[in-house]
């Protein structure tokens, strides 16, 4: 799982939309959008904020705000360009038991070409 996904799962667990993650001040909406697709990083302080906000309208519990905390920061270092920040955030992954594989499209794939990517002649 991505950051991008974990986010938008959790969001949709929670019920609530983009658009209220929007008017919270964290990001626009558009920014939003762009985290959970992947186009664009979320900040520390970004996560930190969203943590305590949920918290603060009763969305989360605080006990569980550190643990959902860690779980993101360590999502978005797995996506690090940084290849030791990456491996070591995806052993920490491995720890929490966090998967970090990237879900299902649901997208079929193209069929299979033949070499250097041609396609053989129809008969």
């Amino acid at each position: 799982m991505t950051f991008g996904e974990r986010v938008k799962n959790l969001r949709r667990e929670l019920g609530l939309s983009q658009e209220t993650f929007g008017t919270r001040g964290f990001v626009s909406t558009p920014g939003w959008i762009k985290i959970e697709n992947g186009q664009r990083q979320a900040s520390e302080k970004l996560i930190e904020a969203l943590t305590r906000w949920l918290v603060a309208d009763k969305h989360l519990r605080a006990g569980a705000a550190g643990t959902l905390k860690e779980e993101l920061l360590t999502l978005k270092y797995v996506g690090s360009r940084s290849p030791f920040v990456r491996e070591m955030a995806k052993g920490h992954a491995k720890k929490l038991s966090i998967s970090t594989a990237p879900a299902p499209s649901g997208k079929k794939k193209a069929p299979a070409t033949g070499k250097a990517g041609k396609r053989s002649p129809k008969k």
